[in-house]
C-alpha cells in the first residue's frame, strides 16, 4: 500500500517534493490556501498584464534541469529557457553604465571599457572563486541534523575556503579597489536580502555564479516554472488542492500524522512536509513546540523586505531586461534598511522590463514593468498603509530622473503596490521578510532551521527557511534533501540517495 504524504504549500518547494516523491511511488496530496499555485513565485493579472509575483531571475537552471531529471522529465519539454546578455545594466549615480555577460570576452571588454584598471583584479577573482565555488558547493548539497556533520571531509575541506570571519564586501575589497566595481560584484546580496557589509564572505559566490552560469528567462515567467511542476504533480496522479487553508499539523505524541484545515476537516497521513514560510508555519500550525517557541521567532534575525510597483505600462521602453540603479551612498542606504530599520529615500531599485525579451505578458506595444526596492522588514513597525503612496512618489521620482523613464508615471495603465504589510497579511510571509530568516552564520547549515523537523518525526521541511535557504536553487536542493531524508527513514536504508546530483 502506497504511503501518504501530504504537503503544506505549492511553492516551489513543496511542488519540488511532490514530483520526486510521486516519481518514487508515493501518494502525495498539496494543500495551498491560494487559488493557484507558486507561492511568490506564482503569477497575478493586471488586466491584460502579466507579473511575476516575485522572483524574476534564474540562476543555475540545471538544478531545476535536475528536479525533474530525478523525476523522469526533461524540463524542457514544458518551458522555453533563454539566457540573458546581457546580464543586466547597472547605472550608478555619476551615470557610468555597466553591462556584464556570462561570455566571459564580453564581460571582460566591458570591463576594459569601463574599468581598465579593475581587469586583472577581476581575473583573479574569477580564478579564485572558482575554487572555493567547488568546495562549497557540496556542503550546501547535504543535511545537517548533527553537529557532528561539521565533520563530514567534504566540509572539513571546503571549510577554509568559506572565510568564516569575513563579510562579504570585506572579501570583495581585497581584489577590487575601484568603488563602482565593487558594487557591482556585491549588490548580489539582495537576493538574500542582505546588506553586503553583513552578508558572510561565502556569498561571494552569488557573483561568481551569474557571471559563470549566465541568469536567464523562462517564457511567460519564472511562474512557468511552478505551473510546469504542477503538471507533472498531475501526470504522476498527484493532487494539489487549492484554496483550501491549512489550520494545524495533527500530531499523536510527538509525531505528525496529518493536518487540519480551517473547516475542520482532518488529512490523515504517514508523513507531513511544510512548505510555508517557515516562522509563519511554526506559529500557525503547531501549539506545543520545544525549540522555535514565539520567543525564539521573535528574537531570530530576518532578511529585509521589499516595496514593489506592478505596472502596467502603456508602451514599450528601449531598456535592458533587467536594470538595477543605484543613487547616493549606498552603505548608508543599506545601513538604514537592515541596522536602523527605516525607510530611505531610493539609492537601489531593480526596474524589470521583460518586454524586451518576451511579448507574452502584456499586448503588443506595451510592459508589464515591475518595480522593487529593498526596505526593512516589519520589525521596525512602520505603518505602510499611511506611508505607502509617498514612498511611491519618491520612487517613481527617483525613476525618473535617474532613467529613461521620464514619463513612467503619465504611461500607466495598471497598478499594484504591495509593501511588508501586505506581504505579511496577504502571503503569510511573517515580519514580511520575503527572503525569509537572514543568512547569517549563526542561521546556516546546522544552525538553520532542519530539513527534518525538530518538533515532530514524521515531519519535514523544505522552502527558503529551511538549509540550505532562500532562492530557487536553494529551494531546488531542500526539496532534494528533504525527500531524501523522508525516503531513508521510510524504507530503513540510511545511505538511500536519489541516483546522482548535478555538481557544477
Amino acid at each position: 500500500m502506497k504511503k501518504k504524504i501530504t504537503i503544506i504549500g505549492a511553492g516551489p518547494g513543496g511542488l519540488a517534493a511532490a514530483m520526486l516523491l510521486l516519481s518514487k511511488g508515493y501518494e502525495v496530496d498539496i494543500y495551498e490556501k491560494e487559488a493557484a499555485v507558486g507561492g511568490r513565485t506564482g503569477r497575478f493579472f493586471l488586466g491584460d498584464y502579466i507579473f511575476d509575483i516575485g522572483p524574476t531571475f534564474l540562476m543555475l537552471p540545471q538544478y531545476m534541469e535536475e528536479i525533474f531529471r530525478l523525476s523522469g522529465r526533461n524540463l524542457h519539454d514544458y518551458v522555453e529557457i533563454t539566457p540573458l546578455d546581457p546580464l543586466y545594466r547597472l547605472k550608478f549615480e555619476d551615470g557610468t553604465e555597466f553591462y556584464p555577460s556570462m561570455d566571459m570576452q564580453k564581460t571582460l571588454s566591458e570591463i576594459k571599457r569601463v574599468f581598465p584598471d579593475q581587469l586583472e583584479n577581476y581575473l583573479r577573482f574569477r580564478h579564485d572563486e572558482h575554487y572555493r565555488f567547488n568546495r562549497i558547493e557540496r556542503c550546501f548539497k547535504s543535511s545537517y541534523d548533527s553537529v557532528f556533520d561539521f565533520f563530514r571531509p567534504s566540509f572539513l575541506e571546503a571549510l577554509p575556503q568559506m572565510d568564516a570571519a569575513g563579510s562579504l564586501r570585506g572579501r570583495l575589497e581585497k581584489y577590487f579597489t575601484e568603488e563602482k566595481m565593487r558594487l557591482a560584484m556585491t549588490f548580489q546580496t539582495k537576493y538574500i536580502g542582505m546588506s553586503p557589509w553583513q552578508a558572510p564572505s561565502a556569498y561571494s559566490l552569488i557573483s561568481y555564479i551569474e557571471y559563470q552560469w549566465g541568469i536567464h528567462h523562462v517564457t511567460g515567467g519564472l511562474n512557468r516554472l511552478t505551473l510546469a511542476m504542477a503538471k507533472v504533480i498531475e501526470e504522476f496522479g498527484g493532487r494539489i488542492h487549492t484554496s483550501t487553508m491549512v489550520k494545524g499539523i495533527l500530531t499523536r505524541g510527538k509525531k505528525a500524522a496529518g493536518i487540519c484545515l480551517e473547516n475542520g476537516r482532518e488529512i490523515k497521513s504517514d508523513y507531513v512536509i511544510v512548505n510555508a514560510d517557515f516562522s509563519y508555519a511554526m506559529s500557525k500550525f503547531l501549539n506545543d513546540r520545544k525549540k522555535y517557541t514565539d520567543a525564539d521567532l521573535k528574537k531570530r534575525e530576518y532578511s529585509c523586505s521589499t516595496f514593489m510597483l506592478y505596472l502596467g505600462i502603456n508602451k514599450q521602453y528601449d531598456i535592458p531586461h533587467h536594470n538595477l540603479i543605484f543613487g547616493e551612498d549606498f552603505k548608508e542606504y543599506m545601513d538604514e534598511i537592515t541596522l536602523k530599520r527605516r525607510p530611505s529615500a531610493a539609492s537601489l531599485v531593480y526596474i524589470h522590463n521583460p518586454a524586451v525579451t518576451d511579448h507574452t505578458l502584456a499586448p503588443k506595444g506595451k510592459s508589464p514593468i515591475y518595480i522593487l526596492v529593498p526596505v526593512p522588514n516589519n520589525k521596525a513597525s512602520i505603518n505602510w498603509d499611511d506611508l505607502k503612496h509617498d514612498f511611491r512618489r519618491q520612487v517613481l521620482d527617483f525613476i525618473s530622473a535617474k532613467t529613461e523613464l521620464k514619463d513612467i508615471e503619465s504611461s500607466i495603465e495598471q497598478e499594484k503596490i504591495v509593501t511588508p504589510l501586505d506581504w505579511e497579511r496577504d502571503f503569510n510571509v511573517y515580519n514580511g521578510a520575503v527572503f525569509n530568516l537572514s543568512h547569517d552564520l549563526n542561521q546556516m547549515f546546522y544552525f538553520r532551521p532542519h530539513n527534518r523537523s525538530e518538533e515532530l518525526s514524521n515531519c519535514y521541511i523544505t522552502g527558503g527557511g529551511t538549509h540550505p535557504g532562500s532562492g530557487l536553487p536553494n529551494i531546488c536542493i531542500s526539496s532534494v534533501i528533504t525527500s531524501e531524508l523522508l525516503i531513508r527513514a521510510d524504507s530503513g536504508d540510511r545511505r538511500w540517495r536519489f541516483d546522482n546530483k548535478v555538481y557544477l
